[in-house]
């Protein structure tokens, strides 16, 4: 209590002027109607700016929620398309897929982080080894084709793009159904190029190129882009043929991971006939 009466004693001008201070701005918001509509309107202001930041962190939350359903939702529906499935028996009526064995399942992960710059560039993806996920696993989107992965640990996995100078892939005019080997020269990210394609191929500019399924990584059909430009490759019997991709690659945020649940069948079956060729 001592201490107390000491601490009014030392200070108590200073007290005494902050008590005055109070009164007075008591006394102007009382009495002025002008000042008190200003502190009312300072603080709805306030109040409000307030409520809409929460509002925006709350909508964020929201969107990513919602997102992550959507992806989910469309995982399941992707993995029930016919295409994921080849046919046991064709002689008997198809009830409930009974007769039909699944070939691919796909997964849903979230590009977070990626380059478009380099000769050599790669996506990362937020799953990993515990979803399952393993090396030599096709990459696609709702566009279409994107890479393969390359590297897996326990959450995450990086992505050959086909913006990579070391990414190949079969595929095909959906037109004619000549195919030849997808590539990437290492300039513009929204281009590649498909190469040995024969000159008698009949390739128009605006025609649409897919996977063709052949390597065990990707479904047949998987768009790729459109034919943008098409020369006679000099030198060669082969067309020069430029892709105007349908991704762009420098706003991937969403992919579906796809297994090939019959791959190592088919790797099996094709290194036994190799072998027999020897």
């Amino acid at each position: 209590m001592r201490n107390f009466i000491q601490f009014l004693v030392k200070y108590h001008i200073f007290l005494f002027f902050l008590g005055l201070q109070v009164l007075c701005f008591w006394m102007i918001y009382k009495n002025n109607s002008f000042h008190e509509a200003s502190f009312v309107n300072s603080s709805n202001r306030l109040i409000g700016t307030i409520y809409k930041w929460k509002g925006n962190v709350t909508e964020y939350i929201e969107l990513q929620r919602e997102n992550d359903e959507l992806s989910a939702e469309n995982e399941e529906l992707r993995n029930r398309l016919k295409s994921n499935f080849v046919n046991v028996n064709d002689h008997f009526v198809m009830i409930n897929d009974t007769l039909r064995e699944r070939k691919y399942r796909s997964k849903s992960a979230q590009v977070v982080n990626s380059s478009i710059n380099k000769q050599l560039n790669y996506l990362t993806i937020n799953k990993g080894r515990v979803e399952g996920l393993k090396p030599e696993m096709g990459v696609v989107n709702k566009r279409g084709l994107v890479g393969v992965v390359k590297d897996v640990s326990e959450h995450f996995s990086t992505v050959l793009p086909i913006i990579n100078l070391k990414f190949t892939a079969s595929a095909e005019l959906q037109r004619t159904g000549n195919f030849g080997l997808l590539r990437w020269d290492g300039r513009d990210f929204r281009y590649a190029y498909l190469n040995d394609v024969p000159r008698h191929a009949d390739v128009h500019i605006g025609d649409t190129i897919i996977t063709r399924g052949s390597s065990a990584i990707y479904p047949r059909g998987i768009s790729v882009g459109i034919v943008s430009d098409v020369e006679a490759k000099e030198g060669t019997n082969f067309h020069k043929i430029r892709i105007e991709l349908f991704n762009d690659f420098s706003k991937i945020r969403y992919v579906y991971v796809v297994e090939n649940l019959l791959k190592e069948e088919q790797l099996e079956i094709e290194a036994t006939t190799e072998e027999d060729g020897q």
